[in-house]
């Protein structure tokens, strides 16, 4: 596999899928593309010359590296073993990148269902927004053997900056919800932060000025702030009902491992309350909107009370 030409199959075309599959297009590393919704990937396909699949078996056997970046376990599922999936048309010595953010369980029996075949597993998700995967620069967290790795530098060279081996497979799953207990802690954060600071009569547009010049001023705050300034205008980058999954699987790896994570938790249930509200396709920044609203019910009660 090492000495053949790189013919990659990418599977998931949704707003983080479509920049990076159109980076490898560009450096002349994809065979071909499938997504679920088809008339997605035919525009894509129209735009990049990529060939389409019409199955993910169509997809295994055109090429032996396949890369997915899908919605969560059961998405992930399909793809590989699902009806027409990979596992129909797979051929011996594929590398498949599994690149979504899923559970450990997930990772593992991927790679007890490749080894039968014998093909071999990555787990390599991805931190950062829509922006930086366009521009390449998305930080890679990589779990498996590190021949396989090596194998697929080429193609995963040209969809991130920054590429970390942590071990064995299911360790870039492990380091993905890990980076993730952080981001979500983080949006938490700056949605209290800036509707306090609306509460107390700044200007919200001034009040993200300061929280982007200051101490809490992540990389995240940064690449998110249109999000939060803008909510009715911004583009939807992360639905809060993914979030909520995310968070679900933090919270079970956690308990897996015998950890309490105190802020997770309360994370998870701020957006499962923005969730019921109505919020469940909105981007996670609109979190400060539920709490704008929720503020405005609390004072309302409170004067009700009084």
């Amino acid at each position: 596999m090492a000495e053949q030409p790189l013919r990659v199959g990418f599977a998931g075309l949704g707003l983080m899928g479509v920049p990076m599959a159109r980076n490898l297009a560009a450096a002349d590393l994809l065979e071909a593309v499938y997504n679920r919704t088809r008339s997605r990937a035919a525009d894509f396909a129209l735009e990049t010359g990529a060939d389409l699949c019409s199955t993910p078996a169509e997809l295994a056997a055109r090429a032996n590296v396949l890369i997915t970046m899908v919605a969560d376990d059961a998405a992930s599922w399909e793809i590989f073993a699902g009806p027409d999936g990979f596992l129909e048309a797979i051929r011996p010595g594929t590398i498949a990148v599994q690149m979504s953010t899923v559970s450990l369980g997930h990772v593992e029996r991927l790679a007890e269902l490749l080894g039968r075949h014998g093909c071999s597993l990555l787990d390599v998700p991805v931190s950062g927004s829509v922006a930086m995967a366009e521009q390449a620069t998305l930080a890679l967290m990589a779990g498996g053997a590190g021949a396989d790795l090596e194998a697929v530098r080429p193609a995963l060279a040209v969809l991130g900056s920054k590429l970390f081996h942590l071990g064995p497979q299911g360790f870039g799953a492990a380091m993905k919800l890990a980076v993730n207990a952080v981001v979500y802690g983080l949006n938490g954060a700056v949605a209290e932060g800036l509707v306090l600071a609306e509460r107390a009569g700044i200007d919200r547009l001034r009040a993200y000025e300061v929280l982007a010049a200051s101490a809490a001023a992540a990389p995240f705050v940064h690449y998110r702030r249109s999000a939060f300034e803008r909510p009715e205008e911004a583009p939807v980058a992360l639905r809060l009902e993914l979030a909520a999954k995310d968070l679900d699987l933090i919270i079970e790896f956690a308990a897996e491992l015998g950890q309490t994570l105190p802020q997770t938790e309360l994370n998870a249930e701020v957006v499962a309350a923005a969730i019921a509200e109505g919020f469940a396709e909105s981007d996670v920044a609109l979190v400060a909107e539920y709490l704008r609203r929720d503020g405005r019910r609390t004072v309302t009660s409170r004067k009700e009370t009084a």
